[in-house]
């Protein structure tokens, strides 16, 4: 088990970058960016108290009867709000199209953890260092969108909270996998190297000294 820490923790990271993929609107509690009204608010003709954001769609929440609306429209979507102040605030395609770095990630983490579980050590901490890279870029890209909308929601005449999803706080827990990981598959290609057995103990053998060469 110890000889395969490494690979765990990379698919550990890539089952929670999996988890990140799905997102809104299939998986309504793994957005990126989501907002609170406490006031009158509109979306898409509809009044509601929050909307949610997510890589292939989104969901709002209707004040008539609470129910969720979601819509899936794929990769790089615009959504729209209108404020009790009759101002329209839109975000616009040009923000979410990015969000597709989640799902090349995912891919690499799939790759990176076929590849741990061999021999291959080197090869697997680049590649989870890799994965950890296009990781990065998610981030930065839904830290981008988020301060967009929330730049955006303040023109709306309403009090409201924007707030980061759990999508982006478990890519966060997945970029700090993906370095722990490389670390540790490159300290586990060292010691198989060296030929240390880290299932085992060590033990101590002697061959008998100057004098065993005089026993028959």
């Amino acid at each position: 088990m110890r000889a395969h820490a490494g690979a765990i923790i990379v698919l550990v990271a890539a089952i929670l970058s999996l988890l990140v993929t799905i997102s809104t609107p299939y998986v309504r509690a793994f957005d990126d960016v989501r907002v609170y009204f406490f006031g009158d608010a509109a979306g898409n003709s509809d009044a509601i108290n929050q909307f949610r954001l997510g890589i292939w769609g989104w969901c709002h929440r209707l004040i008539s009867n609470g129910n969720w609306v979601c819509e899936n429209t794929g990769l790089a979507y615009s959504y729209g709000v209108q404020g009790a102040n009759g101002n329209q605030q839109w975000v616009g395609s040009s923000w979410t199209r990015g969000l597709v770095m989640s799902p090349v990630a995912t891919g690499f983490l799939v790759i990176t953890t076929i590849v741990s579980f061999t021999k291959h050590h080197i090869i697997a901490a680049l590649l989870s260092w890799w994965s950890g890279l296009v990781t990065f870029i998610y981030l930065a890209i839904n830290l981008t969108l988020y301060l967009k909308v929330r730049a955006q929601m303040r023109h709306l005449g309403t009090i409201e909270n924007t707030d980061f999803g759990p999508g982006f706080w478990m890519s966060l827990a997945v970029l700090i996998l993906t370095i722990v990981a490389g670390f540790i598959l490159l300290i586990e290609h060292r010691r198989a190297r060296s030929g240390v057995d880290t299932s085992s103990p060590y033990r101590y053998a002697s061959n008998g000294g100057f004098f065993s060469r005089f026993r028959k």
